[in-house]
């Protein structure tokens, strides 16, 4: 749970260097965490299907339903994301936790999210560009 906390802190610091809505910054960290969650649950069954070399492009459609069930789950996580870590107690928390780390650790900290960001959304854009099935 601590590097949930701890991904939400690096989140909002650099969400905080935008310059023209720094008020929105754990809004958009919260909204980051919960897109994140969501691409790197369905990089699950990408994985698998570059693994076995099946066909991703010709997947049998989605249906109405389905659609309406990920959009219901992913707000409900995108709520619970929030209760958990942006609004103004637990927000506060998350910042007096971290804020007095050493220059050096928020450094390695900030290399850490952005490592994972590029990994969360590495992977299923390498899956699409590069992987060919059979």
């Amino acid at each position: 749970m601590k590097f949930y906390r701890y991904l939400y802190f690096n989140l909002y610091q650099l969400w905080l260097k935008k310059k023209d809505e720094p008020e929105n910054a754990h809004i958009n960290s919260v909204i980051t965490i919960t897109f994140l969650l969501y691409v790197n649950i369905m990089s699950i069954p990408l994985i698998s299907l570059a693994a076995s070399k099946r066909e991703i492009i010709n997947l049998p459609q989605v249906n109405v339903k389905v659609k309406i069930w990920i959009a219901v789950i992913l707000v409900s996580v995108g709520i619970f994301n929030y209760l958990l870590l942006a609004r103004k107690r637990q927000h506060n928390r998350i910042i007096e936790e971290f804020k007095s780390e050493s220059e050096k650790k928020r450094k390695k900290g900030m290399a850490y999210t952005i490592f994972y960001l590029i990994v969360s959304f590495g992977i299923p854009l390498y899956i699409f560009f590069f992987t060919t099935p059979k």
